[in-house]
């Protein structure tokens, strides 16, 4: 090997750079780049050594046709004997890659495919290795072609061969094992091969996902569900964000068909569904296809084929989508029949696209909420009037009556005269809070209803909820003057009762538009009529607890609101009671009692109500947080999580998974926080809750730093970021970018981590953040010095001096950029210039009490003096720097009594 010149060392130090590179579009392109560089250069070694470096970039990073060429040219080079033989290893091992991807390639005939087995055959034992490899890829190709009889003899010989150094990894050899025997339908013993692995430690990219993927269908047919479910989640999680995983992503598509849950499905499809724009191989292709296809078949049939379905460009239907999937599967696999000239694709292809679920629902969360105490089972009278009042009460007393109104209907389903427009009127109560306008035009159906049938007060009474709900969606600039008159009116011709929900509408109007004092006002007059029920009083006394609460009044408002609790629960309503109490724990929360808040909420029972449980879980769980008790607020966001779930509110749930995560972070468990964000993602993305998916994207990106998955993390960092920024929202956006650049600064990525430090400077600038746009100002030049770019380093240096800003923290970040400028400048050997910024940071830090990072930068000052030549001042810096550090400082302590010795030698 020879001694490399300048020029070429130069694309070496490139090329291994790009190597170190996540897999993928952008490494292969900076290894792209290094080959036409070393291929103008003339270097026999620089130009084998970089087409060997792309033979595994372009296998691993999605586009193994590519692979081919460079992987002939080496090998035709070390078959003349001109080979850098610092490669031989690496040239065996891609014979692996080269037979286990041209028989994904229908154009490569397959004699081709079997040439090149048969060349690595000979190659392994003239240089002495096992024949465990080439009978594996052998089996591949035998199954691949359908050929039973081949398949199982080489998977005999594969598995009697010993393992050595060209077989695959300890994970990685097992998955093809377990591929096999599934294929077989041999679904214990492919669990079996893959238990003894599986609680080991792996040194591949690949695993522990791939054969985890592999794992996934075995488990559900022998009845392992839990850990298939985990499977599910540890695997998809490691290669979702990876376009080069196109055809295991396949596999987690028929788990999510297979088992029930082709609604999650139906997300993946639209999640990957790009992806099939460029497959990674025509055989990718096909299995992403079929998969997809199959999910959106069950979707159709269970009533939603006309749903939208989101692509890159424009939207299609479920159904149409699984037309043109199921035709692009079969396509495929016809071209691959064709080649092989077996019908193994193709039969195999069209009983993916037939396949019914193995089991009818096999829930993926792990979030439940304790059931609330079910109703007593209730007998209904026959009489149409009965079942009305029955309705009507329980609405008032804050239980769902809609069971009570579906006896109704089968009762009576053609009303006429009032029961008809007490109907109409239960029915637009259900639409207040999903759709008021509707809401509204139901009560205005009502009250004409109402006023046929002669009921003045009926009609009166539905007229007054239609002016309230038509204010509420914002259509009535005259509501205020019109419930005055309703109220009025229901007073002279109802009874006291009518009138006070009169009043009480006309307050709840005024509460709406934050005008307390009116409200106040109504709230007084109708303080006589309220009397007339329990019900009505305790309304009363939660509505003005309110209002005493918005007027900051907190202790007077938890008064009122426990009053209300206690009517509550003397007329037997469990909820409103519950919903009463709730109000007064938050307002103690709000006087600073979260102690007591929280140790309320233990007591407080719902009755049937599970929105109000998933209320109070909710609250739990909020407090909690606030106290630092990450076990109990994981425990209650869970709890909640089930609530909503149960109640059919996604997106109520998957903001609360959101909360999850966070508080599954705090509590240590990255793997269930990680799973709570994907399980919320989704629902997120179609609410367009932008916020909340921005944290959840950024909570994800945390888990996945813990749990070590640091590409991903990169990536999630850098999606989160751009969703702040979308809101404009450039503070969090500051934040987000922070994290990525920190991760990008751990991964020793530091051109990177220069580029997104100066992102996120960029905008804590724009968020008017002077001591965050400082600090990453500083970090962004000593990430350019670390990547060798001197001159963008000095360039980041002079733009951070020109922040301004005042304030501590604006001071302590002063500080700290005035070491850092020096540490720069010494690392360019500019101790004149450097020593200045030293002694001034040294100043600074010991006038802010900051002792440890004070005699850092003495230590700073000394070398510097050291390196001008004055031994004498680094002398005395030195000796007074030691003379100040504490006692347990013994790692400073040894490095200035070295300097030390040395300005003493």
């Amino acid at each position: 090997m020879t001694t490399p010149t300048a020029a070429e060392q130069e694309v070496w130090d490139r090329l291994w750079a790009a190597e170190r590179l996540p897999r993928g579009r952008a490494q292969i392109a900076a290894l792209e780049a290094g080959l036409r560089d070393a291929d103008a250069l003339g270097s026999a070694e620089l130009r084998f050594g970089a087409r060997i470096f792309l033979t595994s970039a372009y296998q691993q990073g999605g586009e193994p046709a590519k692979a081919f060429v460079p992987f002939a040219w080496c090998l035709a080079v070390h078959d003349r004997g001109e080979a850098d033989p610092r490669w031989t290893h690496d040239l065996h091992w891609y014979f692996k890659f080269m037979a286990g991807s041209m028989a994904t390639f229908p154009e490569v005939p397959l004699e081709r495919t079997r040439g090149v087995l048969d060349d690595m055959e000979r190659r392994y034992r003239e240089a002495g290795y096992s024949m465990n490899p080439v009978h594996q890829y052998r089996a591949v190709l035998a199954r691949h072609v359908g050929d039973r009889e081949t398949a199982a003899e080489q998977y005999r010989l594969w598995s009697a061969a010993p393992r050595g150094q060209m077989s695959d990894c300890v994970g990685c050899e097992p998955s093809d094992k377990v591929a096999h025997l599934s294929w077989l339908g041999r679904y214990a013993e492919a669990a079996e091969v893959a238990e003894p692995v599986l609680g080991g430690e792996f040194s591949c990219v690949e695993q522990p996902q791939h054969i985890l993927t592999e794992l996934l269908l075995p488990y559900v047919h022998i009845g392992r569900y839990d850990d298939a479910v985990q499977a599910h989640r540890r695997a998809y999680r490691a290669m979702r964000h990876d376009p080069a995983q196109l055809q295991a992503i396949a596999t987690h598509l028929a788990f999510c068909a297979l088992t029930g849950n082709h609604a999650r499905g139906l997300d993946l499809v639209e999640r990957h569904l790009g992806w099939l724009e460029t497959p990674p191989t025509p055989y990718a292709e096909q299995e992403f296809a079929a998969a997809a296809a199959l999910n959106l078949r069950l979707v159709a049939e269970s009533g939603h084929g006309d749903a939208p379905v989101r692509r890159a460009v424009g939207s299609t239907t479920v159904a149409a989508l699984h037309d043109e999937l199921a035709e692009r599967a079969l396509a495929v696999a016809a071209r691959f029949d064709a080649r092989n000239g077996t019908t193994e694709q193709g039969d195999r292809i069209r009983a993916v696209l037939a396949a019914e679920p193995l089991v009818e629902h096999l829930p993926l969360s792990g979030a439940a909420a304790p059931a609330p105490v079910p109703a007593p089972v209730q007998v209904y009278p026959d009489s149409p009037e009965e079942l009305a009042d029955l309705g009507e009460q329980e609405a008032r007393l804050g239980r769902s009556p809609d069971a009570v109104w579906a006896r109704f209907d089968e009762v009576c389903p053609d009303p006429a005269g009032t029961l008809r427009a007490r109907r109409l009127t239960a029915a637009a109560d259900a639409e207040v809070l999903g759709d008021p306008e509707a809401a509204s035009r139901g009560f205005a159906h009502a009250a004409a209803l109402f006023e046929e049938a002669g009921d003045a007060v009926g009609a009166e009474a539905a007229r007054g909820k239609e002016i309230l709900f038509s204010a509420l969606a914002g259509d009535r600039p005259d509501a205020d003057g019109e419930l005055e008159d309703s109220a009025a009116r229901l007073a002279a011709i109802g009874e006291p009762a009518d009138h006070a929900r009169a009043l009480l509408r006309l307050a709840l109007l005024r509460f709406a538009r934050n005008d307390f004092e009116a409200t106040a006002e109504v709230l007084d007059r109708a303080g006589d009529p309220v009397r007339a029920t329990p019900e009505l009083t305790g309304a009363w006394l939660e509505r003005r607890g309110l209002v005493l609460a918005n007027q900051g009044d907190l202790p007077g408002a938890i008064e009122l609101v426990t009053d209300a609790a206690a009517r509550y629960a003397e007329i037997g309503s469990p909820e409103r009671a519950a919903n009463a109490r709730l109000l007064g724990v938050q307002f103690r929360a709000g006087l600073g009692d979260r102690e007591t808040a929280f140790a309320e909420t233990a007591s407080i029972d719902p009755g049937t109500n599970r929105e109000a449980w998933a209320r109070l879980h909710q609250l739990r769980g909020h407090l909690a947080n606030d106290l630092g008790r990450a076990e109990d607020a994981a425990t209650a966001f869970r709890a909640a999580v089930g609530d909503f779930t149960a109640l059919g509110a996604d997106v109520d749930a998957a903001v609360t998974r959101v909360e999850l995560a966070a508080a599954a972070l705090d509590a240590g468990r990255p793997e269930e926080a990680a799973e709570a964000i994907e399980d919320a993602e989704a629902v997120l993305e179609r609410a367009r809750a932008g916020h909340e998916l921005a944290r959840g994207r950024y909570l994800l990106a945390k888990a996945c730093q813990e749990l070590g998955r640091l590409v991903q993390a990169v990536e999630l960092f850098g999606a989160s970021a751009e969703h702040f920024a979308a809101m404009e929202n450039e503070a969090a956006a500051g934040q987000v970018t922070e994290s990525r650049a920190d991760l990008l600064d751990g991964l020793d990525r530091d051109a990177e981590a220069a580029e997104a430090f100066t992102a996120a400077a960029e905008r804590f600038q724009a968020a008017g953040l002077p001591a965050e746009e400082l600090r990453t100002r500083r970090r962004a030049a000593l990430s350019w010095l670390w990547a060798g770019e001197p001159a963008q380093a000095e360039e980041a240096l002079a733009v951070a001096d020109a922040v301004t800003g005042e304030g501590p923290q604006f001071e302590w970040e002063s500080a700290l950029a005035a070491y850092d400028g020096a540490r720069l400048l010494a690392n360019l050997d500019r101790p004149a210039e450097a020593l200045p910024r030293a002694t001034a940071a040294a100043e600074a830090l010991r006038a802010m009490e900051a002792e440890g990072p004070a005699v850092a930068a003495d230590v700073l000052c000394g070398r510097l003096w050291r390196d001008l030549g004055k031994a004498a001042e680094a002398r005395e810096v030195l000796t007074a720097a030691l003379a100040r550090l504490p006692e347990e400082a013994s790692g400073q302590r040894a490095d200035i009594e070295a300097l030390l010795a040395e300005l003493d030698g």
